[in-house]
């Protein structure tokens, strides 16, 4: 299974970063100083976001692909994550953002591969109730959905008891 990025779904989602970097541009004209602060926080996040969201319309082929070796996700340094590797899966979300969740045998291997920003980022997963090893499939098709279902036809070992 591949999955492309979605230009519908992605503008989609640089639409929501223009509402975001304007209300926290907005945030940074108000006179409360906690208002400022987290609209200048908000401009930074949200601008990196921005970035990434518009380089990945530029991407071509495959982002995230499932096969009989395992999951590669071409757009993280995680490199190839072999099924044998894969303890279980399940869905996680914050609000409503929904991610695929890998729990590996060792996720220091995996962790050790990323920068170093993103391994902060990957570290701090566990405080927040999800495994270091984390994908996301906003702005690509197929999604979520399918991709869980792929994985229940084919590896349904890997699915994480409820």
């Amino acid at each position: 299974m591949r999955c492309h990025t979605s230009i519908a779904k992605t503008l989609g989602l640089v639409g929501v970063g223009i509402l975001m970097l304007a209300a926290s541009w907005f945030c940074t004209t108000l006179p409360q100083a906690e208002a400022r602060i987290a609209g200048w926080i908000g401009l930074a996040f949200f601008g990196l976001c921005f970035i990434a969201i518009v380089a990945q319309l530029f991407r071509g082929g495959a982002s995230v692909i499932l096969d009989d070796a395992g999951i590669h996700d071409l757009r993280s340094s995680f490199g190839t994550i072999p099924w044998a590797d894969i303890l279980s899966l399940r869905i996680g979300s914050v609000e409503s953002q929904r991610f695929l969740c890998v729990y590996v045998r060792d996720p220091g291997i995996y962790l050790a591969r990323l920068p170093s920003h993103k391994r902060l980022i990957a570290q701090a997963n566990p405080a927040l109730g999800f495994p270091p090893v984390t994908i996301g499939f906003a702005g690509l098709s197929p999604g979520l959905d399918e991709v869980w279902n792929y994985v229940q036809t084919n590896y349904p070992e890997k699915i994480a008891a409820a």
